[in-house]
């Protein structure tokens, strides 16, 4: 698989074949001669990816990567998985506390909120997190590059971006730097994951070593996996057997270390990892606070603030039962609520010949898009596998199938945790009729089986927030380039955000932008000074032309570099809407 990217302050060991037996000693030579406490070990498998955590120089806790999916493992998985493919590259990336603990909790924790950047405003979920004044981390995907934002009391306070996102880096606040990264994804769209739990707990089987076990971490944990391997083949757990210790083995050459990624050096000797769970500093002292209890705002702390200190955990000699290790691919479902028994099939109606119904989905009064029955079926879920995706936590990775067959549409429910609904009626199976309206959460579907002849008329679409402009079919779709007695009558105007015309003149060039010397002036934080220009050629044609600013210019959702218009075209600028239109 693709080797997934997450931020780090430095990397020491880049994707190198390291031998099993020689990671004891690779990781003697990164926390003691190196004196590098805190970062993460990354190995790619075929199957995935798995990252072993380390905090004061000593295991802390352990994850898995399968596609976009992340879910957290013991330690001793990590280590079970290293011993079935030797050769997969290992690679050791240097990060801050506060970096790594923001990384434990996208493995450990399930997001408060999750949304995709195309259809919600960041900007807006960042106002409402400040007005709720909680800690937080925003957990960015986009491809397979992560980028991190750790929030106290709602504000951002500092990034961690992968290294496509330093141009980010250069805004002057971590809201505007957050922003920034976000819409300069490929295609203006990313992942947006929300985490209020900030708190890290270490891994179950974390306090298996003691003191004199410094140089035996990868035999008490390959001993601790045959354990379990051998208990789920027997039902019951044994005790794993001190094996010899290994003999003494080099470690690979490491790479140099940038000076200012260097942090700060830890104890000389590896220390127990800590019992009380990692939790976010929100605010300056020595004392983490939890993120239950309201504080006053802090000052922005900056990304080199030193993270909270750690108490060692008490030396255990008896290895705690561990639980089993999860599935390779699936995060745990959220509790699923009771559902009903469902009722026998309906039987199956005679051969239908007739046109094909369809599914429009939609948020609010926004239409997300529209999806045919024509293979027969279509899966409603979270998963990215799913005919029709809704990405929304709530939403059960499988939650609902749809059917078609002889005439008939059949919806069932497949045993999701928030349950689904027709016409506000929870339902377990359920027969649709043209019309029906299939509630997941907040979306809904609305099933519609066309007419033989199905009707031409367009139907407005409104816009969550606003209402979108609409053009009735009969009004004259000519370009300005038209050269009849029609076209001549008819003036180009630009209709702003607040409905105010602007009439356009050949030979004229209007500038967009949110500079006061701008012919219109527009808002709104990522309007650039002089964002485009209207103008028209030799032959009348007006055309737009971007000319700055992070998030593009668009007509009628396509980013453009230059594009002629059209009667009744949406142009968009930032969050900001204008229309062109030709009017008598």
């Amino acid at each position: 698989m693709a080797s997934p990217r997450f931020p780090a302050t430095a990397t020491l060991l880049d994707a190198k074949v390291v031998p099993l037996e020689k990671f004891d000693a690779l990781l003697a030579k990164v926390t003691r001669e190196r004196q590098i406490g805190d970062g993460y070990f990354l190995q790619v498998h075929p199957e995935g990816a798995t990252v072993l955590f380390v905090v004061n120089g000593s295991p802390y806790a352990a994850g898995r990567v399968a596609g976009e999916l992340l879910a957290s493992l013991e330690i001793h998985e990590f280590f079970a998985a290293y011993s079935r493919q030797p050769q997969s590259p290992l690679s050791f990336f240097v990060t801050d506390k506060r970096l790594l603990l923001g990384l434990m909790i996208l493995f450990r924790h399930r997001p408060a909120l999750q949304f995709t950047t195309d259809l919600v405003d960041v900007a807006e979920v960042l106002t409402r997190l400040a007005a709720r004044g909680r800690d937080a981390i925003v957990g960015i995907r986009s491809g397979e590059e992560w980028g991190l934002t750790v929030c106290a009391r709602g504000k951002p306070v500092a990034n961690y971006f992968p290294p496509s996102g330093t141009e980010a880096l250069k805004e002057p606040s971590p809201a505007e730097q957050l922003l920034v990264y976000v819409y300069g994804r490929p295609n203006g769209m990313a992942m947006v994951d929300i985490y209020e739990e900030t708190r890290v707990a270490p891994a179950g089987d974390a306090t298996l070593l003691a003191s004199e076990d410094s140089g035996r971490i990868t035999e008490r944990y390959l001993a601790l996996a045959a354990a379990v391997q051998e208990a789920d083949r027997e039902g019951a757990l044994t005790s794993p057997m001190h094996a010899p210790p290994p003999e003494p083995v080099g470690a690979p050459e490491l790479a140099p270390l940038p000076e200012a990624a260097a942090p700060p050096p830890p104890p000389a000797a590896p220390e127990p990892v800590p019992e009380p769970p990692l939790m976010l500093e929100s605010q300056a002292g020595p004392a983490p606070t939890p993120v239950s209890e309201p504080a006053p705002a802090p000052p922005a702390l900056p990304s080199a603030t030193p993270a909270p200190a750690f108490e060692p955990a008490p030396v255990v000699e008896r290895v705690p039962a561990p639980s089993p290790p999860p599935e390779p691919t699936k995060a745990p479902e959220p509790a699923t609520l009771s559902v009903a028994a469902a009722p026998a099939a309906p039987p199956v109606p005679a051969p239908h010949t007739g046109p094909v119904p369809e599914l429009s989905l939609y948020l609010g009064e926004k239409l997300l898009g529209k999806f045919s029955l024509t293979k027969g079926e279509l899966s409603v879920g979270r998963n990215p596998g799913n005919d029709i995706l809704i990405e929304n936590v709530g939403v059960s990775r499988r939650h609902a199938t749809i059917r078609w067959a002889g005439g008939q549409a059949l919806v069932e429910d497949l045993g999701s945790a928030n349950g689904t609904y027709v016409n506000g009626q929870k339902v377990a199976r359920q027969i649709l009729q043209d019309g029906d309206e299939i509630l997941v959460l907040k979306h809904r579907l609305l099933f519609r089986l066309p007419k033989e002849k199905p009707a031409t008329k367009a139907e407005p679409i409104l816009d969550a927030g606003q209402t979108t402009m609409f053009i009735e079919p009969g009004v004259i779709p000519q370009m300005v380039t038209a050269k009849s007695e029609t076209a001549a009558k008819l003036r180009p105007r630009l209709i702003l955000p607040d409905l105010k015309k602007v009439a356009l003149a050949e030979g004229e060039e209007i500038v967009l932008g949110s500079s006061p010397e701008c012919r219109i002036q527009l808002s709104g934080m990522f309007v650039a000074k002089a964002h485009a220009k209207i103008l028209s050629d030799r032959e009348g044609q007006f055309k737009i032309v971007h000319l700055s600013g992070v998030t593009g210019t668009r007509v009628n959702g396509e980013k453009i570099r230059e594009r002629v218009l059209r009667h009744g075209d949406e142009i968009e600028i930032g969050k900001q809407r204008l229309l062109f239109r030709l009017e008598r």
